[in-house]
């Protein structure tokens, strides 16, 4: 296994043209949203990249789907949904299809169309995406970002990739980028003598929580932590933060219009 990563989609221009499996991450919050969307029941998830297509696709469609998202961190006047995953309950989202449109998460999604397979990445399926990673021999992160600037929230993620996937397949680096994040990670949650994947995988509560604890306090500091908490969407930030919460993955399942369900295990 070879990993590749963009610390913005508009960096995917100087990476390979064929990828095999591409994950997006927008940790805060499109693809935590995502994940817990589909877990709850979700049908499916239509993703847009912009207001407008988001609202002329529901009205297309019968029954009418729940219109879902933000811009600038706010919920969209008129629609069913924000972008919290406090949101995406069973009693909400069970059994429907959603439209989904983001600042920045369904941009990266649409620009990363090309690959051949292509899943959401959050926090919370961190394990469920390496174990769903193995066996691929070209693996593209990409990484949201927010309006155009590097978030460390999604490099972390990026990171945390990397380092589960070397520990468990012996994944080489194919860039400079997968050097940062993986460093990044290794740095901001640092596990005594080892690295941060080698104590997770075990699956010890203990471990667990107390890194989802440090990492719950790392993404404060992050830009787009930043804005949530000025925003007064603090707890969304351990919401996102909960390693391992969710033990699935949405991914797409069709290009036009982009749609994702749940990953069949």
């Amino acid at each position: 296994m070879r990993i590749v990563t963009s610390l913005l989609p508009e960096m995917m221009e100087a990476k390979p043209n064929r990828i095999d499996v591409a994950v997006i991450i927008d940790v805060l919050r499109a693809t935590s949203v995502m994940t817990t969307a589909v877990e709850s029941g979700a049908e499916q998830i239509l993703t847009c990249r912009e207001v407008s297509q988001a609202v002329a696709l529901a009205d297309q469609m019968e029954p009418r789907p729940l219109l879902c998202g933000e811009r600038r961190c706010k919920p969209i006047a008129g629609f069913d949904c924000g972008n919290s995953p406090a949101e995406y309950t069973p009693e909400r989202v069970g059994g429907q299809t959603l439209i989904l449109t983001t600042t920045n998460g369904t941009n990266a999604i649409e620009m990363a169309s090309a690959a051949e397979r292509l899943i959401a990445a959050s926090f919370l399926n961190l394990p469920t995406v390496i174990e769903f990673l193995g066996g691929f021999k070209l693996v593209h992160l990409v990484c949201s970002g927010t309006d155009g600037q590097v978030t460390a929230e999604d490099v972390l993620l990026a990171g945390a990739i990397i380092d589960g996937c070397e520990i468990e397949y012996g994944a080489t680096i194919g860039d400079d980028d997968s050097i940062l994040a993986r460093q990044l990670w290794a740095s901001w949650l640092p596990m005594a003598g080892s690295t941060p994947w080698s104590l997770l995988r075990r699956s010890e509560r203990q471990h667990v929580q107390l890194a989802s604890e440090m990492l719950s306090r790392r993404l404060h500091q992050t830009l787009g932590g930043s804005n949530l908490v000025n925003l007064g969407f603090e707890q969304d930030l351990e919401r996102c933060a909960l390693i391992g919460g969710s033990p699935v993955i949405a991914e797409r399942v069709q290009q036009s219009p982009t749609a994702f369900k749940l990953l069949a295990t």
